[in-house]
């Protein structure tokens, strides 16, 4: 019996504590994470097409060329009202075609393009921002899953403890039952405490084995219960607070949008010139009495100047003042909440430290009492019932140091997350 359960013991601790090959640390698989999720390629991809569209947008600063064509029959045409004996006056044929290359280049158009470039760089780094916060959400829970592997070691260390000092303790009461001096049902007792402690070590692995799979899904990592997963330090500064979360920056980002909307708006306004030019050939050329096809081209400049739009430049000015008092006051309320969670936080650090200061204490106390209780039993004062109460409130305080531990190293990574710092 004893031998079979001490091979358990060894099995399940080999299992839980990872003496295998592969070592991961909190970073490595945030890494991990990072290069795994597809939307790290995004941002490449929003800065390729926010370039292309730059590029579109830059056209409009290049000679704008097209070819035009047409043919054409009409039923009259302009004739000179006179006839001069023995003179031969040309007139405007009937049927008439050409074809000629056109050019139109914008020479001032009040720096619109150069607006539209600036406003796709800032939706592309808006979108890029947005991206950036839909990553540090899969931050967040790759943290969350590291430290419940973590807590499910410690724990199942813990219950490993147990299951050793319990048959430790099993074949010296076997031995008072051979001798006499106690009876069959104490070590029945233990025996079945024993099977309870390998039940929560099987649960305690299977829930770890449950949250390395999960790990893998996020990483790529071929992670295993065997696996060592080293316990980080996290260092943070609770002193000060700043919020460089990805989603701040994008209220930052819509404001400057806005403002160059605003400067967009405003070249409406003002005058565009465009340098123009034609060549081509046809019949008739730009002289229409030149009888035959003939070779034609003209150069010049136009200017367009919208003077009145029904004040839809001042409403548009409305507009976005409207939409940035909208946005101040979104980045306002988001920093609030976001001030709040972290308070929040502070104070799950403030008393995880608390509560670990004095787990020690309890553990100490717990470990006397349940020596103290075992000697009873010895000597024949104390039920083997009331050991098993002491041993398994010994190892909840145990589980409770552990958790307290995880909690303190999750609430400063979540007051790193919430105020940009992972």
């Amino acid at each position: 019996m004893m031998h079979r359960i001490t091979l358990f013991i060894l099995a399940m601790t080999l299992l839980s504590r990872g003496l295998a090959q592969q070592t991961l640390t909190l970073d490595e698989c945030l890494a991990a994470a990072m290069k795994n999720s597809p939307l790290s390629a995004q941002n490449d991809m929003y800065k390729q097409s926010g370039g292309l569209q730059q590029q579109n947008n830059s056209i409009g600063k290049l000679p704008q060329l097209s070819i035009n064509g047409q043919a054409t029959y009409q039923n009259d045409v302009t004739a000179i009202p006179i006839k001069i004996p023995g003179v031969s006056v040309p007139t405007v044929p009937k049927d008439q075609y050409k074809i000629s290359l056109d050019a139109n280049q914008l020479i001032y158009a009040g720096g619109a393009i150069d607006i539209q470039n600036k406003m796709e760089d800032l939706s592309r780094q808006i979108d890029q921002k947005n991206n950036e916060a839909e990553l540090y959400k899969i931050r967040e829970r790759v943290n969350q899953l590291y430290f419940n592997i973590l807590l499910t070691e410690l724990n199942a260390q813990v219950i490993n403890n147990t299951l050793v000092d319990l048959d430790s303790r099993l074949g010296k009461i076997n031995n008072s039952i051979r001798d006499g001096v106690m009876i069959a049902s104490t070590a029945e007792v233990l025996q079945v405490e024993i099977l309870k402690s390998k039940q929560r070590l099987v649960e305690t692995n299977s829930q770890k084995q449950a949250l390395v799979n999960t790990l893998n899904i996020l990483t790529g990592m071929t992670a295993s219960v065997s696996t060592t997963f080293k316990t980080p330090e996290i260092q943070v500064d609770l002193t000060a607070y700043s919020n460089l979360r990805p989603e701040f920056g994008v209220f930052s980002l819509m404001q400057q949008k806005l403002d160059a909307s605003k400067k967009l708006s405003a070249t409406r306004d003002l005058p565009k010139v465009y340098g123009m030019g034609t060549a081509g050939y046809g019949q008739p050329g730009y002289n229409m009495f030149k009888e035959g096809t003939s070779f034609f081209a003209m150069i010049g400049a136009k200017a367009t100047w919208n003077i009145w739009n029904w004040h839809q430049t001042s409403r548009d000015k409305q507009i976005i003042a409207l939409n940035s008092s909208v946005i101040e006051n979104q980045k306002k309320a988001y920093d609030l909440s976001n001030q709040a969670q972290v308070q929040q936080y502070l104070a799950d650090v403030a008393k995880a430290e608390e509560l670990i200061k004095s787990d020690d204490e309890i553990i100490s106390l717990r470990k006397s009492i349940t020596r103290s209780v075992y000697a009873q039993l010895e000597n024949g004062t104390s039920t083997a019932t009331e050991f098993v109460t002491e041993q398994l409130s010994e190892e909840q305080a145990l589980l409770s140091k552990n958790l307290h531990q995880m909690q303190l190293l999750q609430a400063k990574a979540l007051y790193k997350a919430a105020t940009g710092g992972l």
